[in-house]
């Protein structure tokens, strides 16, 4: 196989005499394998270079441009060149565009979208070319004499990276990743986390991994969320994964070519210093790259499943079939099944109906024993229950969702379940004394008042006893959490299924996570993944005096940690000074 260089920028393309060497084209990359089976990996602007260089070769060799175009997510940067790469304009061409399937919308329609005639005067479909897409999930797919195998990567959008393997070599394209444990930003040891081993076990004896590292560790915590990895990741990710050749990529639009010079030599003095032979570059246009098998290295046999849009697209579920007594459940289902473009059945498949695929949403309360056949051919199973999650019953439950909880939270469970992935967000249980715990804390009439300052000096001194940055005394209602006080966060109120709290109240003590994204009820929950970046919680139970848990005094951080013994301690000692309080409210 060769690759050449087209766009090694992310973000923005960045034109400029600081960017001459390295080059200020986003996102494209070719790759060409002996047989002659051309893919092109993203078609950000480094896209028009590519399709006019492609059109030049065709007319030398009376051979049409044509080819296969593999695109990792449909943000711009990688997908800026799709309508000028010339070849889509060229009679008798055949291009295969290959990315991953959105929930709601299509691959061809998220990538038309950008040539609708507000921003474009030829639409996607008038093109010369004859275009055929093809919507991925994970799994593999073959194009000419290259096997492909696709495995979602950390990043806001669907995006995959791409494993291929031709020639008796292995190449993988990895762009736009994060770290799924933030921590590992620094470099370590990856086998740590679970999704980030499994991110390890993609690369693994690869010859060549062409992968994102657009920042340094350093730079991190201020870009955390954005979906990018870290020099030093990237480095011990590749090391622990027996890489031959890692390539640099996806370089950052403030990087100079001198700052990117410094960037490579801190990641080969990295690779050194762990006792690491591997060859460390940074990918620049027009650079091309033959890629040598290495004699003995072991290329790993490829999944069975197909990843392309025959099976794999009719495998995802479109409609949602829901098994419940409960018409707030059902009605709540069905705005959240809507919402992701699914339609809803009252009634199961028969066995002769093959029609798509579907979720069940089973409330097992109710005593729902559903007989429909579900597994990998059929419906993906979604159970609803009011108390603690049970062990899964069966091989068949996908996932949980603790009712009630936000639409929102419905639509993230139906996502997961629509791709057979387990989403990591459970809502808390409702305390077996709930009615009268509600009578409670609505008695204190504290309830949406303004701002005291005796609550926020008990918030405060929290925070500080714990060297925190958030505390807060949150009130559990019966469908928000609402904060009386909060030091070192903005929000006034959030959903009770984001509610950490309503776990907290469930106990009598101390309730902590030291590490959420370790936790499977809250590592996809919105306090972690949005503005907050929750990563540590600890909250003690505000106890009135007849047994109501109303609410707790909490803090949180944005870091794994955990209390200790004196900390601990002074937190139930605050937390009896807040219930002190808003006792005095019922006279």
């Amino acid at each position: 196989m060769r690759i050449r260089y087209w766009g090694t920028r992310g973000s923005v393309p960045t034109p400029g005499p600081g960017t001459v060497r390295h080059g200020g084209n986003t996102s494209c990359v070719e790759v060409r394998t002996d047989g002659g089976t051309l893919l092109v990996l993203d078609c950000g602007t480094g896209g028009r270079l590519l399709g006019q260089a492609l059109v030049d070769e065709s007319q030398g060799s009376g051979v049409p441009p044509s080819g296969a175009l593999l695109i990792g997510h449909t943000h711009w940067d990688h997908i800026h060149g799709l309508p000028f790469f010339a070849p889509l304009f060229v009679e008798g061409t055949r291009w295969d565009i290959y990315g991953p399937r959105g929930l709601v919308r299509t691959l061809d329609s998220v990538l038309a979208g950008q040539m609708e005639y507000q921003y474009f005067p030829v639409a996607l479909d008038e093109v010369a070319a004859e275009v055929r897409f093809h919507d991925l999930v994970e799994g593999v797919f073959e194009v000419g004499d290259a096997s492909i195998r696709t495995q979602y990567l950390n990043h806001p959008a669907l995006t995959v990276g791409y494993r291929i393997e031709a020639d008796g070599a292995t190449v993988v394209y990895s762009s736009d990743h994060e770290p799924f444990d933030a921590a590992l930003a620094a470099g370590g040891d990856l086998s740590a986390s679970a999704d980030d081993a499994r991110h390890v076990a993609f690369l693994a004896d690869a010859d060549v991994v062409v992968h994102d590292a657009q920042y340094l560790a350093s730079e991190y915590e201020a870009k955390r969320g954005w979906g990018h990895s870290t020099m030093e990741y990237v480095v011990d990710a590749a090391l622990e994964a027996g890489v031959a050749h890692l390539v640099l990529y996806h370089h950052d639009p403030s990087r100079t070519d001198a700052d990117l010079d410094a960037l490579l030599t801190n990641a080969r003095d990295r690779a050194r210093a762990a006792g690491g032979s591997m060859t460390i570059t940074a990918a620049t246009e027009g650079e091309e790259l033959v890629v040598t098998p290495r004699v003995g290295a072991v290329h790993h046999a490829a999944v069975d499943r197909s990843a392309t849009d025959s099976p794999a697209v009719e495998d995802l579920p479109t409609y949602v079939v829901v098994e419940t007594d409960d018409p707030a459940f059902a009605s709540a289902v069905r705005r959240a099944a809507e919402a992701e473009g699914l339609s809803v059945r009252l009634d199961a498949p028969g066995a002769a109906d093959t029609e798509g695929r579907g979720v069940m949403v089973v409330d097992v309360d109710a005593g729902s024993t559903s007989s429909y056949e579900t597994g990998p051919d059929r419906l993906a199973m979604l159970a609803m229950t009011r108390r603690g999650v049970p062990p899964l019953l069966t091989e068949s439950v996908s996932d949980w969702v603790v009712w009630p909880c936000s639409v929102a939270q419905l639509r993230t469970k139906l996502r997961a379940a629509m791709l057979r992935r387990a989403s990591r967000w459970l809502a808390a249980p409702l305390p077996a004394d709930e009615d009268k715990r509600l009578r409670s804390l609505r008695s204190l009439q504290v309830l949406d008042t303004e701002p005291e300052e005796r609550f926020d000096r008990y918030a405060e001194l929290a925070r500080r006893a714990t060297s925190t940055p958030i505390a807060l005394v949150t009130l559990v209602d019966e469908d928000r959490q609402w904060f009386k006080a909060r030091v070192g966060s903005d929000v006034v109120e959030s959903h009770r299924d984001e509610s950490f709290c309503a776990h907290a109240i469930l106990g009598d003590d101390v309730f902590q996570v030291p590490d959420v994204l370790a936790d499977a009820r809250f590592a996809d929950n919105p306090a972690v993944t949005g503005p907050m970046h929750v990563r540590f919680y600890a909250g003690v139970p505000l106890v009135l005096g007849d047994g109501s848990r109303v609410g707790t005094l909490c803090v949180a951080d944005h870091r794994p940690r955990l209390l200790h013994d004196a900390q601990v301690a002074e937190l139930r000692r605050l937390a009896a000074l807040v219930v002190g309080e808003l006792e005095r409210e019922r006279g």
